[in-house]
């Protein structure tokens, strides 16, 4: 079990997590999903609203405006959305529009989604109307593509600290499989998603990589339906490649 040098921020932390996927929550509901008393459920809620991170609606909790703010200004600085924005943009506005783009980096061994282009609910999977936060790597295809380009020591880790859970009965859950499935995407410079993540959607990525840094990944997803072909003879590979290609420049110039 982790052991965290501060506790109560720990708690704090799940109390917001808990709003996020609830939306809004009272503090026998805190308290009762959180396994904590509700004076304790109460403090931690009352002292997040003071702060500014979440708002009281007649008891129920919701968070506050300013994670949005807060997120736009960490995103605003990363240098992959920086240096990527404008082209993943540009690829967006060049594909069918039955398609979108997603830009993607890693944090704390999982995908961290940057900007995602077109991802309109009408056009989805009703699985798929709510994009999942902090996706593992190995259930994705941009999530592969970075995987594949960790070193060894950092894969090990991203295994140990995750594992391989399921998504759908499509997700890679053995080791053994998801190396074969790492090799490949490494010689042939992306990774597809057949409904790993999402039953009903596929996707291609291509990895942005420097000679110092795996900085994450750009993709090109839409419901299976729209591949007439194998997605691996689909004309989106050298298109999304080429995308990859183009960001890895911008990062390389922008810090030369």
């Amino acid at each position: 079990m982790t052991s965290y040098p501060v506790a109560a921020v720990k708690l704090s932390h799940d109390v917001i997590e808990l709003l996020v996927d609830r939306g809004k929550a009272g503090v026998t509901e805190v308290a009762t999903a959180l396994d904590v008393p509700k004076s304790t459920a109460h403090d931690h809620l009352r002292t997040l609203e003071q702060v500014g991170d979440v708002v009281n609606e007649d008891g129920a909790y919701r968070l506050s405006m300013q994670f949005l703010h807060v997120g736009e200004i960490a995103r605003n600085h990363h240098d992959l959305f920086v240096q990527g924005r404008e082209e993943t943009l540009g690829l967006f506005e060049t594909i069918d529009e039955r398609h979108h783009v997603q830009l993607v980096t890693v944090e704390h061994g999982r995908c961290a989604l940057l900007l995602a282009s077109r991802w309109q609910r009408e056009t989805l999977s009703q699985q798929a109307t709510t994009y999942p936060r902090h996706a593992h790597l190995h259930t994705n295809a941009p999530g592969k593509a970075i995987f594949a380009h960790l070193d060894e020591e950092k894969v090990k880790h991203v295994l140990a600290e995750h594992g391989l859970p399921p998504r759908t009965p499509a997700t890679i859950t053995d080791e053994t499989d998801l190396a074969t499935e790492l090799a490949r995407v490494r010689e042939d410079g992306y990774a597809v998603d057949d409904g790993e993540l999402i039953a009903g959607m596929t996707g291609i990525a291509a990895p942005i990589v420097t000679d110092t840094e795996v900085h994450g990944s750009i993709a090109v997803y839409s419901t299976t339906d729209q591949f007439t072909t194998d997605p691996r003879n689909s004309e989106l590979v050298d298109t999304v490649r080429e995308s990859a290609d183009e960001i890895r420049a911008n990062l390389i110039f922008a810090r030369e």
